[in-house]
């Protein structure tokens, strides 16, 4: 499998496919987290847009996990934070668990933690 050959016509209805289903998971795990809905457009995908216009790579498709969503809502208390401290405040706090959540990733990715991926019976990983 070797890099496909560029196609602006295919590429292009690849882009807006991706962007139509991108939006509305960026609006649902905005609200999952438990701020508006406008600010999943707001923080997303602007980055989202630009890491697809500087890679070029057809591979991989990047976006927000139900997972991180749900871990920042439960692990912040983020009902409580916000009716304490408002929305705006929820979102900085938010975006530094989001930073560390990453800086956690690339560090156990960097020792090797994902070799233990290996480990796990075929029948499970697929």
């Amino acid at each position: 499998m070797g890099r496909p050959d560029f196609n602006p016509v295919r590429d292009v209805i690849s882009g807006i496919i991706m962007a139509a289903t991108s939006v509305p998971q960026l609006v649902a795990y905005a609200e999952t987290t438990g701020y508006a809905s406008w600010r999943g457009l707001a923080t997303a995908g602007p980055s989202l847009f630009a890491w697809g216009l500087s890679t070029g790579s057809p591979f991989m498709s990047c976006g927000v996990t139900s997972i991180t969503a749900l871990m920042a809502k439960t692990d912040l208390d983020g009902d409580s934070y916000v009716a304490e401290k408002g929305e705006a405040e929820y979102a900085r706090l938010v975006a530094s668990y989001s930073l560390y959540v990453g800086l956690a990733s690339i560090l156990l990715g960097l020792v090797g933690f994902g070799k233990l991926a290996q480990s796990v019976p075929k029948n499970v990983r697929s």
